[in-house]
């Protein structure tokens, strides 16, 4: 391991023992008189489920070097875990607090879109080491395209529809849940869109945008739903498993045609 491969370990591992070792603690005793604790399940079950999606990327679809290598697998288990832990910290900004709005207001809906929101970060980093490259940074560029590209989709849908506001404020756990598939969605179509052998930052610009056109229209087909489904005065929050599940499903149905389309990385 070389002298800055071992300074990004270090960087790495201590962000990631700062971001989660307060996440795990928060979700635990935070305003436990407030808040159910079966609705802050999400805020520990998505960081492990996203930690073993990124070990089994690492060991099958990573370059052989790190494959083969105990060092450079946790080389990498250990980047993976920091960027999401910057990750779950962004959410906050962007209308999503796993504090405010699940530890504090014992709210469903957000824990479930914060859960796939977690998911959809980590698919991002991952398909950044599908693939060989030079170097660390390779990893680095690919995760903060797929990542930033991830973040603005949310944002904009968000401007468009309002769904922040229907999770955190109305409550709606069908919203919830559709929200955690579109960030799923969303996360294969992007990590896949960064995946591949490293050529040079502007051919992976061109092949995120050759690949990765599918997540507008994942983008387009999720303003629709979410304008068609949004509460309105006088209608009750709608079924989770017709309106939530369901749509949710749809959203990674054409997440997988998208990826069929593509086909395997090279």
């Amino acid at each position: 391991m070389s002298g800055d491969e071992g300074f990004a370990l270090m960087v790495s591992l201590g962000i990631a023992i700062w971001f989660w070792v307060s996440w795990f603690m928060g979700a635990d005793s935070t305003a436990p008189w407030q808040s159910n604790r079966r609705h802050r399940v999400p805020l520990f079950l998505a960081p492990l489920a996203s930690a073993v999606l990124l070990f089994a990327v690492l060991k099958t679809a990573a370059s052989f070097d790190v494959r083969d290598s105990p060092l450079y697998l946790a080389f990498y288990m250990a980047m993976g875990i920091a960027w999401l832990g910057v990750g779950s910290r962004l959410l906050a900004p962007f209308g999503l607090s796993a504090r405010d709005d699940v530890v504090e207001r014992s709210n469903p809906a957000a824990a479930r879109a914060i859960g796939g929101a977690l998911i959809g970060v980590t698919l991002c980093f991952a398909g950044g080491n599908i693939g060989d490259g030079p170097g660390w940074w390779v990893v680095v560029f690919c995760a903060a395209l797929s990542t930033a590209a991830l973040f603005f989709l949310w944002y904009l849908l968000d401007k468009a529809t309002g769904l922040s506001d229907t999770v955190t404020l109305d409550r709606d756990l069908a919203a919830g849940t559709r929200l955690a598939g579109f960030f799923t969605a969303a996360g294969l179509i992007l990590g896949r869109a960064v995946a591949g052998d490293w050529i040079s930052a502007g051919g992976t610009v061109a092949d995120f945008c050759t690949d990765g056109w599918p997540v507008l229209l994942l983008w387009v087909v999720a303003v629709a739903v979410e304008r068609r489904l949004r509460p309105a005065p006088g209608r009750p929050l709608l079924p989770v498993a017709s309106h939530g599940w369901a749509p949710a499903l749809v959203y990674l149905a054409i997440a997988g045609l998208a990826l069929v389309q593509v086909g395997w990385w090279s």
